[in-house]
């Protein structure tokens, strides 16, 4: 069971033809296998996954339709509330946290017949570009024990990666699911801007941080998004459905633009070789131009401004009191760098972020022009190997992670990352990105490349 998709899955519950309590005695049962090596939950709830499955075969059995994620076991990154089932963003300080509310798509998830096992590693607060905290220590790339998983949706992508769980949900406030999804071979999605509402909870950036779904199948991707999309009273931006003015243009692509230059740091040339091949085979299949030539992404010019408003949003969502409290020594050393840095950060400087945000966006517009889609490597290298400590990182050391993934959080634009390819073992993503609502068409182009060049992520044995 557990090489089937979400949407297969789902599809044998309701016919009767599996039951979902076998399919998520199937999961746990590897999670129980695997985690030990992976390092990629914080909490599994087993008692309270069995019951919820055995609820969907009680309304199977009944003759009611438990909905379109019946019985599909999912996790949550563990920095969105759920309720009765701990929350602890990556931090000792809220060990023993346990919400009395859900975040708005982790119940929608729930209510659309799909089963919580638990809850998945990420750095504290999710301020790190490593999944590794002091509650659980390193979550471990799926492909390779000695690697990390990137971050900070790490513990989320590499269980997926792994096939501890089909579908899981991560956040992406500057690459956090892409990224990861990347390095373990796996699909990502980072919404639009106001698709899903924000949280409300936690340490956090409301600003630019989406609830993405990370998947090993393209389509999950659309099922996922299709549950958890709707407009919701905590947010009042969130606009749910694709707004009029902007109608879907799902089917139609002009062209492919080429970019690899973002003016942050050079990419692997055995990277930019993979991803490129994958963007001209999509070109082809599309009857399509790939067209290179040599646009950049403005990623050196906004990523100052970027970083100083995530870090000011964080402060004021409870990073200030924290430090000031009692608790701060427990905090982690790159938690407590980033949070020190907000502090420097003036009322002018973020309203020249704001303004930055315009122009920016004016410029990810340009490049995407009428109805083409702009294609990137998602990470600039593969996973590395896992450095000994955790001491904060240089502000130029992020570079290679995010130098293509920042700027689509700070405009608000869709992304998905797509696995394409190896190399030494090492999975490769590359990113589409497209106008703003337009998620449908970027999930159609992913089962595009996965068709041409089949997902590596397929589980097989004990490694991905």
């Amino acid at each position: 069971m557990i090489d089937r998709s979400a949407a297969e899955i789902a599809e044998q519950v309701r016919s009767g033809e599996v039951a979902a309590v076998d399919v998520v005695s199937a999961h746990l049962e590897r999670i129980r296998a695997f985690e030990p090596q992976l390092n990629s939950f914080i909490t599994v709830a087993e008692d309270a996954a069995l019951e919820q499955a055995a609820r969907v075969d009680e309304l199977v059995a009944l003759g009611k339709d438990p909905g379109p994620l019946a019985g599909v076991p999912f996790s949550v990154k563990d920095t969105y509330d759920t309720a009765g089932m701990r929350t602890t963003y990556g931090s000792t300080i809220f060990d023993d946290n346990v919400p009395s509310e859900s975040y708005a798509p982790v119940e929608r998830l729930i209510n659309a017949g799909g089963v919580l096992v638990g809850k998945t590693n990420t750095p504290e607060f999710a301020v790190f570009i490593r999944t590794v905290n002091k509650l659980m220590g390193e979550c471990r790339n799926a492909w390779d024990r000695r690697r990390i998983a990137g971050g900070s949706s790490g513990g989320a992508a590499a269980s997926v990666a792994m096939g501890l769980t089909p579908i899981a949900l991560g956040s992406d406030g500057g690459g956090s699911v892409r990224i990861p999804a990347a390095l373990n071979g796996v699909f990502g999605l980072m919404p639009s801007r106001g698709r899903l509402p924000r949280s409300r909870h936690g340490i956090s950036t409301r600003n630019f941080s989406a609830a993405g779904p990370i998947t090993r199948f393209p389509r999950d991707l659309q099922l996922m998004l299709d549950v958890m999309t709707q407009a919701n009273a905590d947010d009042p931006l969130s606009r749910g459905i694709c707004p009029p003015v902007l109608p879907t243009r799902r089917g139609h692509v002009r062209g492919i633009r080429w970019i690899e230059r973002n003016g942050m740091v050079k990419c692997d040339a055995r990277v930019s070789r993979i991803v490129k091949t994958a963007a001209a085979n999509l070109a082809d299949e599309l009857s399509v131009d790939l067209i290179d030539d040599g646009s950049s992404l403005p990623s050196k010019e906004y990523t100052d401004l970027f970083y100083a408003m995530m870090k000011a949003d964080r402060l004021a969502s409870g990073g200030g009191e924290l430090l000031d409290s009692p608790f701060s020594d427990q905090l982690t050393d790159y938690a407590r760098h980033h949070l020190r840095g907000a502090r420097e950060v003036s009322g002018a400087e973020y309203s020249r972020g704001l303004e930055a945000q315009f122009h920016a966006t004016d410029a990810i517009f340009s490049l995407l022009e009428e109805d083409l889609i702009v294609a990137t490597p998602t990470v600039q290298i593969t996973a590395p190997l896992i450095p000994r400590g955790v001491q904060p990182l240089p502000e130029d050391a992020r570079a290679s992670f995010v130098a293509n993934t920042f700027l689509m959080n700070f405009t608000g634009f869709p992304a998905v990352t797509i696995p394409c390819g190896h190399i030494d073992g090492l999975p490769v993503g590359l990113q589409l990105v497209s106008v703003p609502f337009d998620e449908e068409r970027l999930i159609e182009l992913a089962e595009h490349v996965c068709l041409k060049a089949p997902s590596p992520s397929m589980i097989k044995g004990e490694m991905p």
